[in-house]
């Protein structure tokens, strides 16, 4: 007897991250989307070891959700990265997560 898979089951999110080089600043520009969380974030962290070229840039502007694993990796990205900012426009739950614990005084936004 064959299981169908029901239409309606949990399926994990779709994360990506696309590295390339940074159109307006040179270095690195990394867009991330999706959700960055415990599930996606060993792939973000791979992106951010391979970097060669600084400074980097994040692109948040397509990110759905972040929890606060995703949170910690952008700080570890900013230590291991020092002048790495992160770029908009971020979708409000983003927004508002950036601003709750006060992340953005510590990363800078480029709202473009």
């Amino acid at each position: 007897m064959t299981v169908e898979p029901d239409a309606g089951a949990f399926r994990p999110p779709r994360f990506d991250v696309v590295a390339s080089t940074d159109p307006e600043r040179g270095g690195t520009l990394l867009r991330i989307s999706g959700e960055l969380d415990l599930v996606s974030e060993p792939e973000f962290e791979k992106a951010l070891a391979d970097i060669e070229t600084e400074p980097v840039r994040v692109d948040l502007s397509a990110l759905a959700f972040m929890d606060s694993t995703g949170l910690r990796s952008l700080l570890s990205a900013a230590r291991a990265h020092p002048g790495l900012t992160l770029s908009g426009p971020l979708q409000r739950p983003i927004q508002r997560l950036l601003e709750l614990t006060q992340t953005l005084e510590i990363l800078p936004l480029d709202p473009r």
